[in-house]
């Protein structure tokens, strides 16, 4: 049981699964949304292990209800329907309203994550996103990086300055940072596959060589790194409308319009911040009421109108430069990071 589906049995006596976090596990089968008999038998061709794992539950649908102990030790009504749950970038599709064609998430904390809602099963050859099954009853496809706001607070701890400090200095650095770009690779980096790769300041000489560009590469970079996988995402056919961006990096005002500008799409930002938390919430009244989770999510995710952004056409073609910059310094260093 993965931990969700254990909290599960503890309410209900029950074990179950649900695709969406099974989806994570290497014995499934994304594009059919069972488990892998291949895999399965690959491992122990003498016993049946799918017998030996969870049914599954369909998304919507209830795991079972309330145990009368539990009731009793947690203070609760028994019989209270319990949804099948989710994992946490699932259950922040929910909370963030990633639930309809052309929906995508960013979520800028210590990792970036960037995930869209398809209605059929998105792969990726070149490994760069991940083929998940939502937990919305469709697919999820991701890309996960390493460095987001890890990058940001290096920076802002190695100088000294608290947040708003930071983003005041990046501020005053134009676009492309006059030449200095980060590559924040400081965890490794999953996307591009660099396990053994290392923070980079690049591109330094004596006029450029400022703390307000150092803060703005930090910020551009973060985005950039994400940048890929947007452009992954377009090449396997998905058709993005808009950017719904979560995390702690939605409070920063500078980078939400440098991810808006990058991006070149519209960007929202949802007032509930705790997203996860939000979405299990939503598909618990999903399973409850049995209605539409689109309509579901549009009626309870709503938007800050203050934070909401839109992409400056006059700054595309710095952007697109300064992105160029990144990805030759990113191929030039690969073979250090192999």
């Amino acid at each position: 049981l993965l931990p969700h589906d254990y909290i599960n049995y503890y309410l209900t006596g029950n074990y179950t699964a649900e695709a969406g976090d099974a989806s994570g596990t290497a014995f499934f089968d994304v594009r059919k949304r069972e488990y892998c008999k291949e895999v399965l038998e690959a491992v122990d061709d003498e016993r049946d292990l799918s017998a030996l794992l969870p049914p599954l539950v369909e998304a919507g649908q209830s795991c079972g209800t309330v145990l009368a102990s539990v009731a009793r030790e947690l203070g609760i009504p028994e019989g209270i329907p319990v949804s099948c749950g989710a994992g946490d970038n699932m259950a922040g599709a929910i909370g963030t309203g990633c639930v309809g064609k052309g929906d995508l998430t960013m979520s800028m904390g210590t990792s970036g994550t960037l995930f869209g809602y398809s209605d059929s099963c998105i792969t990726d050859e070149k490994g760069r996103l991940a083929a998940f099954c939502s937990s919305s009853g469709g697919y999820l496809p991701l890309l996960c990086t390493m460095n987001c706001t890890i990058t940001t607070e290096s920076v802002r701890q190695l100088f000294g300055y608290d947040v708003k400090q930071l983003d005041a200095l990046a501020s005053e650095a134009p676009i492309g940072c006059e030449g200095v770009t980060m590559l924040p690779f400081f965890n490794g980096e999953r996307v591009p596959n660099f396990p053994k790769g290392k923070g980079s300041i690049v591109g330094l000489d004596m006029n450029n060589m400022k703390v307000t560009n150092i803060a703005r590469a930090a910020l551009e970079s973060s985005i950039y790194a994400m940048k890929g996988g947007l452009d992954a995402f377009r090449e396997l056919g998905f058709v993005p409308k808009r950017i719904i961006l979560t995390g702690g990096g939605a409070k920063s005002a500078i980078w939400r319009q440098i991810a808006c500008d990058v991006m070149q799409l519209p960007l929202v930002v949802p007032q509930v911040s705790e997203s996860a938390a939000f979405g299990a919430a939503l598909q618990a009244l999903w399973t409850v009421e049995g209605s539409s989770l689109e309509n579901l999510a549009k009626e309870h995710v709503t938007f800050d109108e203050q934070k909401a952004c839109l992409p400056n056409v006059e700054t595309r073609v710095e952007y697109e430069r300064s992105y160029a910059r990144y990805q030759t310094y990113v191929e030039a260093m690969t073979p250090l990071f192999k």
